[in-house]
């Protein structure tokens, strides 16, 4: 695709920022005010799709709020710490496209990488900044389905809402 403007080193670089502060901050804590953090890095009207040992779509404000508030509270995500892989960045005109790897450790006893994938992004700029529009992630066929299923089969238990 061809664009009037091409991305500047400036919107690059405030994307990659976004992209490291969705990893930093899905390691928050479960709390209301980390979750409203979380769904700050998203446009109102995002939608955000999950492939990995489940399908879902979560739209808008509250259902990042149930994706968040999810993960949470069903998965020990403080046993986890989310990474940043490599990345493309490609747009102008106040869109970016962005596909990027991303990497879950285990912190905890030998686990190590738990699980690696894909996240496609689409990025727009509004006023000035920079926010994730849609985002679909694609789990690698290496998730340890036998180490996450028994946290699934809780959900209905352990699911709280921040």
């Amino acid at each position: 695709m061809t664009y009037q403007t091409p991305l500047s080193t400036s919107d690059r670089f405030e994307i990659v920022e976004q992209l490291n502060l969705h990893q930093r901050y899905i390691d928050n804590d479960a709390s209301l005010a980390s979750a409203q953090t979380y769904i700050g890095l998203y446009w109102p009207e995002a939608e955000f799709s999950v492939k990995d040992i489940r399908e879902n779509v979560f739209r808008g404000v509250d259902g990042l709020k149930q994706l968040y508030d999810y993960a949470h509270s069903v998965f020990p995500l403080h046993l986890m710490r989310h990474a940043l892989g490599t990345f493309v960045i490609d747009g102008g005109d106040n869109l970016a496209h962005v596909e990027w790897n991303w990497i879950v450790t285990w912190k905890a006893e030998k686990q190590g990488v738990v699980s690696t994938g894909t996240y496609t992004d689409r990025f727009e700029k509004r006023d000035g900044v920079w926010k994730c529009l849609s985002r679909a992630s694609n789990v690698d066929p290496n998730w340890p389905a036998d180490l996450f299923q028994p946290w699934v089969d809780r959900q209905e238990t352990t699911f709280k809402a921040s």
